[in-house]
């Protein structure tokens, strides 16, 4: 009998990396006021690098596909990811500065949170990475994840993934100038309740619409801890989100996506099977919300019902 390691569904994400300094506080500062921070944490960031640490954690061989520039503080990203079993693969270190770094306070007893960020940095227009477009970079992914950013990276690689069958899913955390680019080459987009391109009204019924008109056949909004709206060429609904304790909501929906992408990278892209996919999503970002930042979490166990360890062929 073989006792050879059943290989794992391969995901990769393309998008974001940010450094994330995350305090705890009981109330955000008033202009001039220092507060105490109850607890605080430093790690890797952005909306491609969480989804790439949930699929991680859900099972998956994740690797994240981003830019950044050579400078001490890229060292901690790239330990934090390495101590997340996420690859990292910097497509692009053709910038000046630190990386992009967030400084985020989490309201204890709410979960709410404040971030500042210089994403720009991820929207910005740079010329297309070439090498992305290589077949090879893709051999044995089951899924790609982009979230909007780099948009010079995301591209290349969409296409190349859309080439060998690759399904492409679109984390839409908000509506970008070249969003409407970016649905040419995705399978699957998966928006927030924030997405709302011009002139659309912020409603899921009428972003659904606008997805479809622009070739999208799998698409769902999520909203929070309210029922997940979904469409796909079969039929659409909702998928109901069991009430949780919060204590922070950082990152869960970037965990979310990356749940999505390990369903999909593991089972094959089924539209038939969308909502079953968002609802074990739901089920992992739900777990994300119970603890202060965006690691702690990681130390329980999906839940039941994770794709089999041998992605489709």
């Amino acid at each position: 009998m073989s006792t050879a390691a059943t290989p794992r569904p391969r995901v990769m994400t393309c998008g974001l990396a940010t450094l994330d300094v995350v305090q705890l506080v009981d109330d955000l500062p008033a202009p001039n006021q220092k507060v105490v921070s109850l607890d605080f944490l430093i790690a890797a960031g952005g909306p491609a690098t969480n989804a790439a640490v949930a699929a991680a954690w859900c099972g998956a061989e994740a690797t994240l596909v981003t830019a950044l520039p050579r400078h001490p503080l890229t060292d901690l990203i790239a330990a934090d990811l390495a101590s997340c079993r996420v690859g990292l693969d910097v497509a692009d270190h053709d910038f000046d500065g630190p990386p992009p770094t967030a400084a985020i306070l989490i309201t204890r007893g709410t979960g709410d949170r404040a971030v500042v960020s210089p994403t720009a940095v991820g929207t910005g227009e740079r010329a297309p990475a070439g090498e992305l477009e290589d077949p090879a970079r893709l051999a044995g992914v089951g899924a790609l994840l982009i979230d909007g950013y780099h948009r010079h990276l995301a591209l290349p690689l969409a296409r190349a993934a859309r080439a060998a069958g690759v399904p492409v899913i679109l984390d839409g955390g908000s509506a970008k100038a070249h969003t409407e680019e970016l649905l040419e080459v995705v399978d699957v987009a998966i928006v927030s309740d924030d997405f709302a391109p011009p002139g659309v009204e912020s409603e899921a019924g009428a972003v659904l619409d606008w997805l479809f008109e622009r070739g999208v056949e799998n698409a769902a909004v999520s909203r929070g801890g309210r029922a997940i709206a979904w469409r796909t060429r079969a039929g659409a609904g909702e998928v109901p989100v069991a009430p949780v304790e919060v204590v922070d909501t950082l990152g869960a929906g970037d965990f979310f996506h990356g749940a999505v992408a390990f369903r999909i990278a593991g089972l094959g892209l089924d539209d038939a099977r969308l909502a079953e996919d968002l609802a074990w999503a739901a089920a992992v970002a739900g777990a994300s919300l119970g603890s202060f930042g965006t690691r702690a979490w990681l130390a329980g166990a999906p839940p039941a019902g994770a794709p089999p360890a041998t992605a489709p062929q």
